[in-house]
């Protein structure tokens, strides 16, 4: 399909007005980049890019995400909120929450937040999210949102490294989803995400909190601590409660869940 098939497809689930701010080229190296460069050149809040295929995908700490052409939605989503950069912070566990409730509306698959930044399904990663912001003085400039999800990936697309490990809406399904359909419920929910940012934390928390299959569970601290997941904090941080009784908050960085890392 061309770009303009692509477009078209998408506005039956979205509507022309709102796939008038989506492009959807064959090939980007990150639709992060693109939207980043966009955003500079005063793209407006709500713009989107979307792409078959990435060379160059992106997570967090600078590793690649694999993106094979044709089988994920690789979407990027531009906002442009009025609140100091600490508040920046809290996006990406808004977008779990947003992105979470788009699979299970288009394709009836539940997932599970897996802190800080990724949704699993069936033990493997399904999706990865990675915001990056722009700062402007004392406030946020914009802040690029970019969503990669595994939908119709096979097991012998991903690398040898990622086999039983990463998955995909198909391999958990067994049935390939409209990706137009999706992508659509994903835009509509971004949109939703940025008229409630920040001001309807309290029940994107819960809902990430209840989704979340980290808690509860052992993990091991970035400099070797152990502990139990024991909540999630108002930042969205996760909270984890040592041997000793203390309980230390980790705001970024890593943690290890049986033998994996957060990423």
């Amino acid at each position: 399909m061309t770009e303009k098939e692509r477009l078209a497809a998408l506005a039956m689930f979205i509507g022309p007005e709102r796939a008038a701010r989506v492009t959807w080229p064959e090939t980007v190296g990150s639709t992060n980049r693109v939207l980043g460069d966009l955003a500079r050149q005063g793209a407006p809040a709500g713009t989107a890019v979307l792409a078959e295929e990435q060379t160059a995908g992106r997570g967090r700490f600078g590793r690649s995400f694999v993106s094979p052409p044709g089988a994920g939605l690789y979407l990027s989503f531009l906002l442009r909120p009025q609140v100091p950069p600490e508040t920046a912070g809290l996006l990406t566990g808004f977008a779990a929450v947003a992105v979470r409730r788009a699979i299970r509306e288009t394709c009836g698959l539940e997932t599970e937040i897996k802190w800080v930044n990724d949704l699993y399904a069936g033990g493997g990663k399904l999706c990865g999210i990675l915001a990056e912001s722009s700062l402007r003085g004392a406030g946020v400039a914009h802040i690029v949102l970019g969503v990669g999800i595994n939908v119709t990936t096979g097991e012998g697309d991903f690398p040898p490294e990622l086999r039983g490990r990463a998955t995909s809406i198909l391999l958990e399904t067994g049935s390939p989803p409209d990706r137009f359909a999706l992508a659509g419920s994903l835009l509509r929910g971004l949109d939703a995400l940025a008229r409630d940012f920040p001001g309807e934390r309290e029940a994107y928390l819960a809902e990430y909190r209840a989704g979340c299959l980290t808690l509860g569970r052992e993990v091991t601290l970035p400099g070797g601590e152990r502990g139990i997941a024991e909540d999630i904090g108002a930042d969205f941080s996760l909270l984890v409660r040592l041997p000793s009784g203390e309980l230390r908050r980790l705001n970024s960085g890593e943690a290890t869940l049986h033998g994996e890392q957060f990423s």
